[in-house]
């Protein structure tokens, strides 16, 4: 019988989680359970004297994987390093949340389980203390961990390319383009050129090179 795979949570600087790896960390007893939650996105026509409600569909949202974690230190298995209970928390927490100043971001994280790859950032961990040692110490806790999806730019723009053109858009810039003039061509309105920056990540609106492919996602007009 081959030795038990721990889960692990790995904590990357680029949110394709294949560039620098920060930390990880390994559950100190495995989950007996986890939970996905899909989400596609709707709104509702907008015909005049509808009387009845046709939801049209505008797109998938983000998933979000649900983990909750038990921290033991009855002494039943060792926690890692000799840490404390609270010890170990902290330490994940770190994983989970560090701040990367260069970045100003919280990490991107990849969870392994076997085959169970999944990669998004951490929106919040709540930790449920269930038992005490005599001076008030905690000896037993519950960590509950939601990660939500998150890829990175060019994998986006890979499956992009693959939706309707209805729905998504992928450009290539050409010599003389612009982003308010891009933002024209896809949606009627110039003023969205700030909005598709920041989706894919420009560090200005004006780092656009020729050849540059960028992401022109369905916005929602005022």
């Amino acid at each position: 019988m081959g030795e038990i795979k721990k889960l692990q949570i790995a904590a990357y600087a680029d949110a394709a989680c294949v560039g620098q790896l920060l930390s990880t960390i390994n559950a100190m007893i495995n989950p007996s359970a986890y939970s996905l939650t899909y989400k596609a996105e709707y709104e509702p026509s907008e015909e005049l004297n509808k009387a009845d409600q046709t939801m049209i569909f505008t797109g998938m949202g983000d998933s979000d994987l649900n983990l909750d974690l038990l921290v033991d230190g009855t002494g039943i298995i060792p926690i890692p390093d000799n840490q404390t209970v609270d010890g170990y928390i902290e330490s994940l927490r770190k994983v989970m949340f560090y701040y990367q100043g260069d970045k100003h971001r919280p990490n991107f994280l990849k969870i392994s389980w076997g085959n169970f790859v999944y990669k998004g950032v951490c929106t919040s961990v709540t930790t449920n203390y269930k038992l005490f040692n005599p001076d008030g110490s905690a000896l037993r806790a519950e960590v509950k961990l939601v990660i939500a999806k998150s890829l990175d730019f060019k994998t986006k723009k890979q499956k992009a390319k693959a939706s309707s053109p209805d729905l998504t858009h992928i450009r290539t810039v050409k010599a003389g383009d612009t982003l308010p003039i891009m933002a024209y061509r896809i949606y009627g309105d110039p003023s969205y050129y700030m909005e598709v920056a920041r989706i894919n990540g420009l560090s200005s609106v004006h780092a656009i090179r020729p050849g540059d492919e960028l992401y022109f996602p369905p916005l929602k007009k005022a």
